[in-house]
């Protein structure tokens, strides 16, 4: 089954909007082309010799032309490494290039299929759309929840009068408690 595609049917069986139409509805600014939502530097077609006919139908576009590891090395194709080590790859046609081939205007893209084109905002596996998304569902379920800790009003009298905080680290718990000074994050092997 492909997971994708049935999101994509779902979505648009229950009215979501499109994906400019959804970064709207966060607060987010529309993207005006392929290549401002996936961070390539072209929508165009190569010209390389692999792909005949139509682009677009020609599945020689997938091909991948380049491997790279974590540290930007490149790694030989069908190498052992290449399924082991490889965190990047580069195609033979961008995917801004396949998003334009298939959808034409940025307005018409289902709003799926732009989230997982975006590029990741940095620190996350996100981008800009999906992180708006999740941040405003666990707000909506933190604020939505009576029993969630940090409304509770005995904190405040606990802290006042014991001087305990629910904001300590693991770190200055073990320091009130034992007098042993660790390092700031303890779960983080030779961090200072």
């Amino acid at each position: 089954m492909d997971l994708a595609a049935i999101d994509i049917q779902r979505a648009r069986d229950h009215g979501m909007p499109s994906y400019n139409d959804m970064r709207r509805a966060y607060g987010l600014a529309p993207k005006r082309s392929f290549t401002a939502i996936t961070g390539e530097r072209t929508d165009q077609f190569s010209t390389d010799p692999l792909i005949t006919g139509d682009p677009s139908n020609d599945p020689n576009i997938l091909d991948f032309t380049k491997l790279l590891d974590a540290n930007g090395a490149e790694i030989a194709l069908g190498s052992p490494e290449a399924s082991e080590e490889a965190v990047v790859g580069v195609r033979r046609a961008t995917l801004a290039a396949r998003l334009r081939a298939v959808y034409g205007s940025v307005d018409s893209l289902d709003a799926f299929v732009g989230m997982v084109s975006e590029r990741h905002v940095a620190g996350t596996e996100f981008g800009e759309l999906q992180l708006a998304i999740w941040k405003k569902q666990f707000e909506d379920l933190r604020d939505g929840d009576r029993f969630f800790y940090q409304q509770d009003p005995v904190l405040r009298i606990i802290d006042g009068l014991f001087g305990v905080d629910y904001r300590h680290t693991l770190s200055e718990i073990v320091r009130l408690n034992t007098g042993v000074t660790l390092q700031p994050n303890v779960f983080l092997l030779g961090a200072n």
